[in-house]
């Protein structure tokens, strides 16, 4: 039984990965914390503290553990794993980036909305299209509120891990939706710094493609584990 750890989204929770929980918990052990300022969890969030909160969670497993995050949660799985990379078994990130310096107008735009307005934005976003997860992802996003959106995107901004990447040597799967545009070549560009990565884009899929095509990325992560 392999250990699976769940790391989500910016401005969402442990509850967007309940269909791979539901799926995958008779088969393995999973993991699926909330990061610091999300969900139960007391913040404020910044990705050095998100990333020491899951690489804490990995060091008291018995075994070595499948490392999974999502969007920003991608960033703080590879800031975990380089923690200790002889603890992570395989890594799987998706529409992640190792460097984004284009966040920074996101960022701006978002100090001038109020919660509220980011809510409304992003709720669809984060439900991956589908109505009947909208009130779940827009409960998520109010809790984590606008500050987590200025600070974690602030810090995405200035990061750049592209030359502590070599050190993560344990198998990598890359992935992204085609439709999630902007995160395309920053995917391209992980798949081919990570030095034992596969790339492996998505036909029709977005950025919060877990809950757009729930069964597909269990799929997509149950061959990978094998």
């Amino acid at each position: 039984m392999s250990t699976i750890v769940f790391v989500h989204a910016l401005g969402s929770s442990s509850r967007a990965w309940r269909p791979q929980i539901e799926a995958l918990g008779e088969r393995h052990k999973v993991l699926a914390p909330d990061l610091p300022g999300h969900g139960a969890e007391p913040g404020p969030f910044g990705l050095e503290p998100a990333a020491f909160a899951i690489a804490d969670l990995i060091a008291h497993e018995p075994e070595s553990v499948h490392l999974v995050g999502i969007s920003v949660g991608a960033t703080v799985a590879m800031l975990a794993a380089l923690d200790d990379p002889s603890r992570i078994a395989g890594l799987v990130v998706s529409g992640g980036a190792a460097h984004a310096p284009g966040v920074a107008l996101q960022r701006n735009l978002m100090r001038l909305m109020p919660t509220g307005m980011i809510t409304a934005l992003m709720s669809g976003m984060y439900a991956g299209g589908r109505p009947e997860r909208k009130p779940q992802a827009a409960e998520d996003l109010r809790k984590a509120g606008k500050q987590a959106f200025v600070t974690g995107l602030a810090e995405l901004g200035a990061l750049d891990l592209r030359p502590r990447l070599a050190d993560l040597k344990t198998p990598a799967l890359v992935l992204c939706g085609t439709k999630d545009k902007e995160n395309l070549k920053p995917a391209e560009e992980l798949a081919a710094t990570l030095p034992d990565a596969r790339l492996d884009l998505i036909p029709e899929a977005g950025h919060i493609w877990n809950l757009q095509y729930p069964d597909l990325f269990t799929a997509k992560l149950t061959e990978f584990i094998a």
